[in-house]
């Protein structure tokens, strides 16, 4: 799933922009993951993160995108998807 795909609720530009460590996310409770978790994940490309300098950082819309991805819905659960 890409960020651009997520429905973000309205964030200020500084917001949007704000780049947030692995450390920082799992600090806030963003997300229900340990921070090596997230940097395993991120450096074998299943989750969107940016990298700056060599380092791992998550925007919020990352942030949205990956909790995004772990959601079931109850109506489809146990469907098989359509070829």
């Amino acid at each position: 799933m890409t960020p651009s795909k997520v429905a973000t609720p309205d964030l200020t530009a500084e917001e949007r922009l704000r780049l947030y460590t692995p450390e920082q996310v799992i600090e806030m409770g963003l997300l229900p993951y340990t921070v090596r978790t997230l940097k395993i994940a991120a450096h074998q490309r299943r989750i969107p993160h940016t990298t700056t300098n060599r380092k791992i950082r998550f925007r919020l819309d990352h942030i949205f995108a990956i909790q995004q991805a772990g959601e079931v819905d109850p109506a489809t659960r146990g469907r098989r998807r359509a070829a």
